[in-house]
């Protein structure tokens, strides 16, 4: 009996003695799909029996259990744009990106009083006991700006400045009078599309402490970008937590706890997942400090299953939060084209936190590297006054070799359901949002960036060809590729089809054409109505900018199978081995297309892209594009009065033949430039042409355009070497063609 006593007692002691885990997630919900209206949230409070989120492109706030599911919204009559929220424990103050701060009473939800303060924006606020004397005031600010504590009748008490704390994007903040050494200010930082949680001294100097919300919310995907912090002691009992929202990404709770004195992390691997077989693998990676001792030396170990060959890694000097970047003296031999599992691992005999000592990644042959082409997938949509810079974006990314750019619609006309509502799984945050092979993400005027870290990518498999084709008669599109496997594919593969049309406008009076400015460029674009009245689309910078676009480009118009993973039934369940696949998707009726009836379809500007795609993890290994050809259309002519006789296509041209066509169109051509006049020939100095014309190109004998006019008398081709040149002058009826010498 004396012995299961003792035993009870001991284990009452390990329990009690749990030390608590600094960035231990208590909660993590995806708030796009726990809160309809998902765009815009930001703010986030907790009341001690609910959540408050705020909305800041709307007067909502939004309420929440301890489980993160949403239980209703409200608005607070005077309060509109909520940013941030904090309490004293009896009331809610609000910031809203204004000079005031906002006094609520959680119960009623009404406006208590309005606290006028001397800080232009408070964007971030959070309640400090300790401030004036034990009064109580506010740390408030604004991103970059100076860090101000306030008074609670909104007096100016003391001034942290931007020089030091030196963080950019501060959207939230937060007080805590909790862990050892404090108190602290903890500081949730956006800057450069980042969501990194800084601890600060009260005196607002960085400890080195921080976090990146990053690397594991929502199981470490990525995105987001930082908005509200709040920490509080009732939320989860026993623990302390700071509560936030990573926008777009997560409404989360870490525990907040004291760092351990000594945690190392096996950060990440750097080993690619393909290689050329045969070859030796560099077995690298990045081992991290997540302590407050220096880490000195380390065992770093790796295992094929069979073997494990040790590295004693020393004289080190890994500080808390730094990181080492380590390779194995020992190589992997890559001798086949099967998978191979490879196991790395640190052993620290101070560790007190071994669950993040271990990774495992595989290692595959390939018979060769297949070209790489990358996706990038903008999400946008007629309704986002901030879009059309990522049409910008797409449009500067149109001459970079290999990238594919798709732009995915969201609550306007050309909106796909089934392609907007899967698109967020893998490009996480609001509007404009861009991704790139459905890995890496950013805004889209990151594309360049992003297709740079993927390009040089090896993967296992390419896209050889796609045939892609219209057909005027049946109004039905069609599209067949072959892809090929240059190594084994185990899992779940598959191949998706979209079809993409550039420079949509609309031949109904629904749509309005819009000017745009944007830091990347401008242009006018065409747009379906915002189903709240009104286009939000310019700028407003100079208006006497160039128009560089006629309507939306890049659009996806139909998506294969519904299915934003691509057709289930296109590869083989469970390994792809090497070799080529052909594989033919369904006919697309062009009726069926997304806003067909307001936008109609343009064969000649649309293409089909082919993905490969991995269906487990969305991530998109290998695509290629090809235009749309025209499928067996009757041939038929129009009279084009610059060009001339044209076949347009689609076998409902005006004339059945090209004599035909001639006899009604070539004759008034050559009547208007009959009347021209060129001279001298050959030239030495200055070439004359009188009569009316447009405008001229030169071009040599190779067909590459030496010169371009529009209408002069006398045009100086003094600097342009002996030869023969091809001079077309361009007038209201055709195009003039006639060869012209220059000696000098």
């Amino acid at each position: 009996m004396r012995t299961k006593i003792l035993i009870t007692i001991i284990t009452l002691l390990s329990l009690n003695n749990v030390q608590a885990q600094l960035w231990s997630i208590q909660l993590d919900v995806n708030p796009t799909t726990v809160f309809a209206p998902a765009t815009g949230l930001s703010g986030v409070g907790w009341t001690g029996s609910e959540f408050w989120v705020s909305k800041w492109a709307d007067n909502n706030i939004y309420t929440a259990d301890a489980s993160g599911n949403m239980t209703g919204n409200f608005t607070i009559p005077g309060v509109s744009g909520t940013r941030s929220i904090t309490t004293d424990g009896v009331y809610m103050y609000i910031g809203a990106n204004t000079s005031v701060i906002y006094q609520v009473n959680p119960v009623t939800r009404q406006l208590m009083s309005s606290i006028n303060t001397n800080v232009a924006n408070c964007r971030y606020l959070t309640y400090d006991p300790t401030l004036d004397n034990g009064a109580g005031g506010f740390w408030t600010g604004a991103y970059g700006s100076d860090i101000t504590a306030v008074n609670m009748i909104g007096q100016t008490l003391s001034i942290i400045s931007a020089a030091t704390h030196g963080l950019s994007g501060i959207y939230g903040m937060a007080y805590d009078g909790y862990s050892t050494g404090g108190p602290y200010l903890w500081a949730f930082d956006q800057g450069g599309n980042n969501a990194d949680i800084v601890q600060l001294s009260i005196l607002g100097v960085p400890t080195g402490i921080m976090h990146d919300a990053q690397s594991d919310l929502q199981g470490g995907i990525g995105g987001g970008t930082a908005g509200g912090l709040f920490i509080c002691d009732n939320y989860m009992a026993g623990s302390k937590s700071m509560i936030g929202i990573n926008q777009g990404l997560s409404l989360f709770s870490y525990e907040l706890a004291d760092p351990p004195a000594d945690d190392a992390i096996l950060l990440n691997l750097d080993i690619d997942p393909y290689v050329v077989n045969p070859t030796n693998v560099n077995i690298q990676g990045s081992i991290k400090n997540g302590g407050l001792n220096p880490i000195t030396s380390i065992d770093l170990k790796w295992s094929d299953g069979v073997n494990t060959y040790t590295d004693n890694l020393t004289g080190l000097n890994i500080t808390m939060n730094g990181t080492y970047n380590f390779s194995h003296s020992t190589q992997f031999a890559v001798n086949s084209l099967a998978s191979s599992s490879i196991t790395v691992w640190l052993e620290y005999p101070a560790d007190l936190d071994t669950t993040n000592n271990s990774l495992t990644t595989n290692i595959a042959g390939v018979t060769s590297i297949p070209e790489k082409y990358t996706v990038g997938e903008e999400k946008t949509g007629s309704w986002c006054g901030w879009c059309p810079r990522g049409a910008v974006a797409l449009a500067e990314m149109e001459a970079t070799p290999n990238f594919i750019g798709i732009a995915v619609h969201n609550g306007d006309p050309m909106e796909i359901s089934s392609y907007d509502g899967g698109i967020g799984t893998y490009i996480p945050g609001g509007y404009p949002g861009g991704g790139v092979d459905r890995v890496l993400d950013g805004d889209p005027s990151d594309f360049s960036m992003l297709h740079n870290q993927r390009v040089n990518d090896i993967v296992p498999c390419g896209v050889n060809s796609i045939n892609a084709s219209f057909d005027g008669t049946t109004n039905l599109i069609s599209v067949s590729t072959e892809i090929e496997a240059f190594g084994e594919m185990s899992g779940n593969f598959r191949l998706s089809c979209v079809i993409v049309e550039d420079d949509l406008v609309s031949s109904g009076s629904g749509w309005a054409q819009v000017n745009y400015y944007s830091g990347g460029g401008s242009g006018v674009m065409a747009f379906p109505p915002n189903v709240n009245g009104g286009y939000n689309f310019s700028t407003g910078n100079d208006p006497a900018q160039p128009s560089d676009f006629g309507g939306y480009d890049h659009v996806a118009r139909s998506l294969s199978s519904n299915n934003i993973l691509g057709d289930p039934n296109s590869l083989p369940a469970g390994l792809v081995a090497v070799g080529t696949y052909n594989y033919t998707f369904s006919d697309v009726s062009i009726n069926s297309l997304i806003a067909y009836n307001a936008v109609g379809f343009d064969w000649t500007k649309a293409h089909a892209v082919v993905m490969i795609i991995n269906a487990t993890t969305g991530e998109i290994l290998n695509a290629k594009k090809a235009p749309l050809s025209i499928n067996n259309p009757a041939s038929s002519w129009d009279c084009d009065q610059v060009n001339g006789c044209i076949d347009p296509g689609t076998g409902n041209g005006q004339y059945s033949s090209l004599a035909a066509c001639n006899t009604a169109c070539i004759t008034d051509i050559n009547e208007n430039t009959a009347n021209l006049s060129i001279y001298p020939n050959p030239i030495k100095n200055i070439l004359n042409i009188e009569g009316m014309y447009i405008s001229l190109d030169l071009f040599d004998m190779f067909g590459k355009l030496i010169l371009s006019s529009k209408h002069a008398k006398s045009i100086n081709v003094s600097s342009l070497a002996n030869g023969i040149y091809m001079l077309n002058i361009h007038t209201e009826k055709g195009t003039k063609t006639q060869k012209i010498t220059i000696t000098k």
